[in-house]
């Protein structure tokens, strides 16, 4: 008795019931009503699974173009740095850091996994941005298996990168970058810039790149870029106000300054009160730290010499220093703290003139920081040839006479770092294939 139906109709009778079965579906499939059932349930499927599959492809098609995007930008964004760093890491790092900050802004970010590493491509260093994605498919990862995986991939390298050595802050008044006589500033390997005009009236100005916010003329090479943007004071937070907040009693006023003519003369980091003179064959070795004088300039004259390492010189609203005559003068900024690559400073309420006029100014190692004063550049010899890099920030700068100041920008030949926002390379990056 198997396969058949007990008590059917006889015309069934002996009949296999699959086949009975596939008749009474074909009669149904017949059936107005039951043709319209079903085909809206097969149908209906269909078109509810082609239309999830679509919203799934475009989620894809959308983070791999949005990740595509961070891959380009992280890449414009750390190949600047390959252009000062005497390693790689800061280009990664930098890379690395924008990129974590995009995907953490990003609701529903896909996982990934970052690499990067700088690469040689025809003839020119590059960062290589490569970032694999991984974003969950349609039924729990089995459409297609594991999930969707795509890439964003880019190469960045830079382009039109100069070191800044010399930034004038100056905003209003005229002649804020001014050269007169026969005055001559090399900066061979790097960027002079003013944040208004730069006048050359009877000397020059040789730079890898010359850049001005407003105007530009005289003996300059190259030509100079004017309407450039300004430059923000690179160290607004840097606190140089502390020797104004030191005090010295009036005796210490009176009794404090230091004047010397003959011997060698060691001077321990801390306050100055009175300032420093030093003239005739005196030698002054300032010890390693920091320095501040209060209510007292420093002046070495003369054949006087004036010699530290590893030193910051800060001055208050009353204080300066002034080289001049035959005096020699080889200072190294600090190599850490918070005036790392620092070597002077001034206090933002110092308005006076900081002058270097001597003949044997051989090495000024670091940045000199006068942020509200201006520096004047004086006399017939060549300024801070010995240096490895010096690096000028001042509101206004003046060079006459016949000096030669040379800005060195040999970054990696020193011990003392160049500070962030000076030494770093001003210019942009490209894609490269």
């Amino acid at each position: 008795m198997t396969g058949v139906i007990r008590n059917r109709p006889a015309e069934y009778a002996g009949r296999p019931v699959l086949s009975a079965w596939a008749r009474w579906v074909r009669r149904f499939l017949h059936a107005p009503e039951g043709s319209i059932a079903l085909k809206f349930a097969l149908v209906g499927t269909a078109v509810i699974m082609l239309g999830a599959g679509a919203i799934d492809l475009l989620a894809v098609h959308n983070a791999k173009t949005r990740l595509q995007a961070i891959a380009d930008a992280a890449a414009l964004s750390g190949a600047p740095v390959l252009a000062l760093a005497t390693d790689d890491l800061g280009a990664r790092e930098r890379a690395a850091s924008f990129v974590r900050g995009q995907m953490a802004e990003w609701v529903d970010a896909p996982s990934y996994e970052a690499t990067y590493e700088v690469v040689t491509q025809g003839g020119q260093r590059g960062l290589r941005v490569l970032l694999r994605g991984n974003r969950p498919s349609f039924f729990a990862n089995m459409l297609p298996p594991g999930g969707w995986f795509f890439i964003g991939d880019a190469t960045a390298s830079a382009v039109g990168l100069v070191p800044l050595c010399v930034l004038v802050t100056g905003e209003t008044g005229s002649k804020v970058l001014n050269v007169l006589d026969a005055g001559r500033m090399s900066a061979p390997a790097c960027l002079v810039h003013s944040n208004r005009d730069i006048e050359v009236e009877g000397g020059s100005i040789r730079a890898a790149m010359v850049h001005a916010a407003t105007s530009a003329r005289g003996v300059i090479s190259p030509t100079p870029n004017t309407g450039a943007a300004r430059i923000e004071d690179p160290f607004l937070t840097l606190d140089v106000g502390q020797a104004g907040r030191l005090r010295c009693s009036p005796s210490e006023l009176a009794t404090g300054k230091i004047v010397v003519t003959s011997g060698t003369h060691y001077i321990p980091p801390g306050r100055h009160c009175g300032g420093i003179e030093a003239g005739g064959a005196a030698r002054i070795a300032l010890g390693a730290g920091d320095h501040h004088f209060i209510a007292g300039a420093l002046v070495i004259k003369e054949g006087a010499r004036l010699e530290g390492q590893d030193v910051v010189l800060l001055f208050d609203a009353t204080s300066k220093f002034e080289f001049k005559d035959n005096a020699v003068v080889n200072l190294a900024g600090r190599t850490e703290g918070p005036f790392t690559g620092i070597v002077m400073g001034a206090s933002r309420d110092n308005r006076q003139d900081f002058i270097i006029s001597a003949d044997n100014v051989d090495s000024l190692l670091g940045v000199i920081y006068v942020p509200s004063a201006r520096l004047i550049v004086e006399g017939s010899a060549e300024v801070a040839q010995d240096s490895a890099w010096t690096v000028i920030v001042a509101k206004e700068m003046q060079m006459k006479g016949t000096p030669s100041l040379i800005i060195n920008a040999n970054y990696s030949a020193s011990s003392v770092p160049v500070p962030s926002g000076v030494g770093n390379r001003v210019g942009g990056s490209r894609l490269i294939d």
